[in-house]
């Protein structure tokens, strides 16, 4: 449901000021005045103080508060607008993996986003059951906020109530969806999911990616460059949908499907670097971890320190280089393994409680290992040449990667983009990102679209990233 700029936005940005006249260090949250009253930080928490063991909120009956019974690991409290809630039991229409992603933090930003169509109302009133009353929160006010990291939200935004562009926006969005929904004879939260001509779409792509496969494991130098090329097709266009909960409304499909690109990153990385991370704060320092994820080589925002080196990133062969290892090498193998060893991403995202269980760290370490032997070591084990093996375990996935920057950089990190701030959510999303590929002839929006999975629609996107892009072009 593309809006154009001309109507709601316009007036949006004749009311606000866009963007500064040069590149300014991004504001933090240490920067900005507290608009609420948030939970008292102890100062020097110490790691075991963060994951300090808290008491459990028995199942609640309607109307009746949690009851603290037993004790449980942080992984079910969060903040949402700066109220304690244990969503131990709460049975997510998202699944498990939604509850985990704002278990142990704060989940405002995230618990807006995903919730744009469900009225306040009814938000209110499931939360209230699994509100920490205040007689029992405040004797581990210290704990609890030892739970939420000091790069959260703790005030970045102001969420005030009944915001003009937010409420049109809504409006305007859940209106359109409403009359899709009639039309189709679905619910609504169907109609904001692919559609089956998307399904049939997806299906199609893969049938084209999988016929290249047997070429390129018996060397066939075409498929060198065909392959990874049309698994990037196959793969964008349904892998960062499901893992926004904006493929299906099963929340079991979302949550398995993105274990067939195993190119694209693991899914749990993913959900740390993208969906906490970069959509909760997009170009936001020190909190963005989409900012800095190779600063010794590249430099793309003022939160960065500037080294030496950065003086030639502008060469296209540095620009080249880093982009060719920054999925394969970068994505899937070093922010992957310091996540698991510092239990944060890029320093700004602490870990899921899940993180730290045996288990899921076993099941993760296994999961890199099938990427590293289907990626890198299978061509060792079937050519004798081993030039050709070492061509074939670096190109195919230094293409992927090289499409992967092309089609996301240019999105936020660009001279009109990578400083804008807004203290309001939803227009902090449109300062913050950029179109590009909507105008033009047919062809080159659709060839747009295709290549980057509708990541072309990114204003679109970070505003409802729960609805499935093949809708955003409406």
């Amino acid at each position: 449901m593309h809006i154009p700029r001309e109507g709601l936005f316009n007036r949006f940005f004749s009311r606000t000021t866009r963007r500064p006249s040069h590149p300014a260090p991004a504001l933090t949250a240490q920067a900005l005045p507290p608009t609420r009253k948030d939970v008292t930080r102890k100062q020097g928490q110490t790691a075991s103080a963060k994951h300090q063991v808290i008491e459990e909120a028995a199942e609640p009956a309607d109307g009746e508060a949690p009851v603290l019974t037993a004790t449980l690991q942080h992984k079910f409290v969060t903040r949402i607008h700066g109220k304690y809630y244990n969503l131990e039991g709460f049975k997510h229409p998202g699944g498990p993996v939604a509850l985990s992603l704002i278990g142990g933090r704060d989940g405002t930003p995230l618990f807006e986003s995903h919730h744009p169509f469900t009225s306040q109302d009814k938000l209110q009133a499931i939360l209230g059951k699994y509100l920490i009353p205040d007689q029992e929160a405040e004797p581990q006010a210290t704990a609890l906020a030892a739970m939420i990291d000091e790069h959260e939200d703790g005030g970045h935004y102001e969420w005030a109530d009944g915001d003009a562009f937010e409420s049109e926006l809504k409006h305007k969005v859940k209106d359109y969806f409403r009359k899709e929904a009639d039309r189709r004879g679905v619910s609504l939260l169907e109609a904001t999911k692919a559609t089956p001509q998307r399904w049939m779409e997806i299906a199609f792509m893969w049938i084209m990616f999988a016929c290249t496969v047997p070429s390129l494991v018996s060397g066939e130098w075409w498929a060198l460059v065909v392959t990874p090329v049309l698994s990037w097709i196959w793969m964008v266009n349904f892998w960062h949908d499901a893992c926004h909960f904006a493929l299906s409304s099963r929340w079991w499909i979302n949550a398995s499907v993105p274990y067939l690109g195993p190119w694209f990153s693991s899914p749990t990385t993913w959900y740390h670097q993208h969906v906490i991370g970069h959509h909760s704060y997009p170009n936001v320092g020190h909190k963005d971890p989409d900012l800095a994820h190779a600063p010794s080589y590249l430099r793309e925002h003022a939160s960065v320190r500037w080294r030496a080196i950065h003086g030639v990133q502008h060469r296209w062969w540095r620009v080249g280089f880093v982009w060719s290892i920054g999925v394969g090498i970068g994505l899937h193998i070093a922010a992957d393994a310091k996540l698991l060893l510092t239990h944060s991403y890029n320093r700004v995202v602490p870990a899921m409680p899940t993180m730290r269980t045996a288990p899921t760290i076993a099941a993760h370490v296994m999961g890199r290992a099938v990427y590293v032997a289907t990626t890198f070591l299978w061509p060792w084990l079937v050519f004798d040449s081993q030039v050709k093996a070492l061509i074939f375990a670096t190109v195919p996935i230094g293409i992927f990667s090289v499409l992967f920057m092309v089609n996301s950089q240019i999105n936020h990190l660009t001279p009109d983009t990578a400083h804008a701030f807004s203290s309001n959510f939803w227009r902090h999303q449109v300062v913050t990102a950029q179109d590009f590929g909507t105008d033009g002839s047919s062809l080159h929006r659709l060839f747009c679209f295709f290549m980057s999975g509708g990541l072309n629609y990114q204003v679109e996107h970070h505003l409802f990233p729960t609805v499935c892009h093949c809708h955003h072009a409406a």
